[in-house]
């Protein structure tokens, strides 16, 4: 997801502010490229973009001040994204009740281990894929249990997960290698590259994994839950029966992340599949560039990790559930 950057940027510790200021447009003067703005208290004008950039009368916005000349850069977004955040903590609560608490909860552990652990340590040089792996694997394991309670569905959930993390981990190993990547890929990567001091290759493999790994739990959690009612509802039923009748929700199960995946994958790449359009590189050749063929890895890669989650946690949870192992399922208390 692309709101984790802004979320790891608001728990740094004391970034810096540089010559950014907060203010509000009283006037505008597009003849002359200039708007009256008032910030901390004093009515001052500052430069609009080439373009005008839409601003109005009235708004909060993003200033940049060089040497003594201000710069309308922005609309201050951040009171809007504050609201949007705080309406889903509320749904969480109101929807979730004592698992939507501990999920919120598990997010900001999540964020913290992201920022005070991965980030630190990728940043001073460390192999982004052994931090970024550790660390979403040791979040994994805290907001899973958290969530989920100490039991043997989420151990399932858990296990299947990490199987078929492994497997996508092996994979993209397999086929990063064999198709070149250097791991430029983004503007993101080049710049990087310009700073020095990271693997970009281990940090591509580090997104494929870390993604697989966010997208997993609500698969694997589901599958677990499924056979553990099955298992329960006749104690008499064995490994094989449990999972092929929990494959049985599996395959419409498979069958719904396809589309999910292919949809939600497609609206991301809406300006790849713009650029296709306007790009006089004959197609063929278009895709063989590493930033078309790595997102197409990346997505294929992630896409095969959610498909063989769903087998390989139906058959742990079987593993786990036979005979009406365990505790019933929870219908919606805390553990």
């Amino acid at each position: 997801m692309r709101v984790w950057p802004m979320l790891v940027l608001l728990l740094l510790p004391a970034w810096a502010e540089g010559g950014y200021l907060l203010g509000r447009i009283l006037a505008l003067d597009p003849g002359r490229g200039v708007a009256e703005v008032l910030v901390e208290g004093k009515r001052v004008e500052a430069l609009l973009p080439a373009d005008g950039g839409g601003f109005r009368a009235g708004e909060r916005v993003v200033l940049y001040r060089e040497g003594e000349r201000l710069y309308v850069t922005e609309p201050d977004r951040l009171p809007h994204l504050a609201f949007l955040l705080g309406l889903f903590a509320l749904f969480a609560l109101l929807l979730g009740r004592g698992k939507g608490v501990r999920g919120l909860l598990g997010t900001f552990l999540s964020l913290l281990v992201v920022v005070y652990f991965v980030v630190p340590r990728v940043a001073a040089g460390g192999n982004p894929l052994l931090y970024a792996f550790t660390g979403s694997v040791g979040v994994l394991f805290l907001t899973l249990y958290l969530v989920h309670g100490v039991n043997r569905k989420t151990t399932a959930a858990l296990l299947g997960t990490l199987l078929s993390v492994a497997f996508v981990l092996g994979l993209a190993l397999l086929f990063t290698r064999a198709m070149g990547f250097t791991g430029l890929a983004s503007e993101e990567a080049l710049l990087l590259r310009q700073w020095g001091g990271v693997d970009l290759v281990s940090l591509y493999l580090a997104g494929v994994v870390v993604g697989a790994l966010g997208a997993l739990n609500d698969v694997t959690v589901t599958q677990a839950a499924v056979v553990q009612a099955l298992s329960h509802a006749n104690p008499r039923w064995g490994v094989g029966e449990l999972y092929r009748r929990g494959m049985e929700v599996g395959y419409d199960h498979i069958g719904s992340l396809v589309n999910t995946l292919v949809l939600a994958y497609a609206a991301g790449s809406l300006p790849l599949f713009l650029l296709l359009t306007r790009d006089p590189t004959p197609l063929r050749f278009l895709l063989n560039t590493e930033p078309f063929a790595a997102e197409i890895a990346s997505m294929v890669l992630g896409s095969l990790g959610l498909l063989l989650a769903v087998p390989l946690t139906t058959l742990v949870a079987a593993l786990a559930f036979r005979g009406g192992r365990g505790r019933p399922p929870d219908h919606g208390h805390a553990h």
